[in-house]
């Protein structure tokens, strides 16, 4: 009779162990679902590789991006399914470049359609009138690419808009002359420029000069992470690459600094 009652009892067990076994699976699987229906369309994490949105940016920097903030998108397409607002002067936005649109890249929109961008004398005018620019003093940061100190000269623009942000220009006497435009923007595309004005790959220079709108993937607006680490010339990783990559730097006592006054900054505005 005992030994039927164990049985019996180790019988009803059974289930249960091959219950949870099962229930995990679906956990792991509706939670991995969740987090790659929230990463394509409501919030992505992306990494800054380049200096080309100093001071707002620097490399390092990790930020939340808002992929609903224009617009339910399809992920690989781009295919707008419903819009919900539409790209301001100012805004920090990522997205495909047009050159190449396997890279994603951030800048900020300085023309809208319709618009009309110049450079004159180092100085942005948008529709025949100059943004407003205060100087600020000099701001020194470290170029990546060569790990030498760059000396530039910060100031805070407002945008037609009223829109404030921060942006450096190399002092006038170590300038290379740039591509001034004029540049007309055409209807349904939009202009980008870096905050670092004078070393920034952007609309300026590319072949493609204008962003379309299935090439926007959203609008930063928070920084979530940021750390010095691997000064130099970096490779292309692409996001699995970098997690690893990332991974190794911690394990192997690379990183050399956090910068944990930066977590969790908004990004518009002007910087710090």
């Amino acid at each position: 009779m005992e030994e039927q009652e164990q049985e019996t009892e180790h019988d009803s067990l059974q289930p249960i162990k091959e219950s949870g076994w099962s229930d995990t699976a679906r956990a792991v699987f509706w939670a991995a679902l969740l987090a790659l229906a929230i990463r394509s369309f409501v919030v992505e994490p992306f990494k800054i590789p380049s200096g080309s949105m100093i001071p707002t940016l620097l490399v390092g920097d990790y930020v939340l991006v808002n992929k609903f903030a224009y617009g339910l998108r399809l992920p690989i397409t781009g295919t707008l399914l419903f819009e919900v607002g539409e790209p301001e002067r100012g805004d920090v936005i990522v997205f495909r470049y047009p050159d190449d649109p396997r890279q994603d890249f951030i800048k900020r929109v300085i023309g809208l359609p319709g618009d009309r961008i110049e450079i004159k004398q180092g100085r942005l005018f948008v529709n025949g009138q100059p943004i407003d620019q205060v100087p600020e003093g000099d701001f020194l940061y470290t170029r990546v690419s060569t790990g030498e100190q760059q000396r530039t000269l910060r100031f805070r623009e407002r945008n037609a808009d009223g829109a404030e942000y921060t942006v450096i220009r190399v002092p006038p006497a170590t300038r290379m002359r740039g591509p001034g435009g004029p540049w007309v923007v055409p209807p349904d595309r939009y202009f980008m420029m870096g905050d670092n004005r004078d070393n920034s790959a952007d609309s300026r220079r590319w072949r493609n000069h204008f962003v379309a709108p299935d090439q926007l993937k959203g609008r930063a607006f928070m920084l979530h992470w940021s750390w010095v680490v691997d000064l130099g010339p970096q490779p292309e990783r692409n996001f699995l690459q970098d997690l690893l990559h990332t991974v190794w730097s911690v394990v192997s006592f690379q990183v050399e600094e956090v910068r944990w006054d930066r977590i969790g900054r908004s990004i518009s505005g002007v910087a710090d």
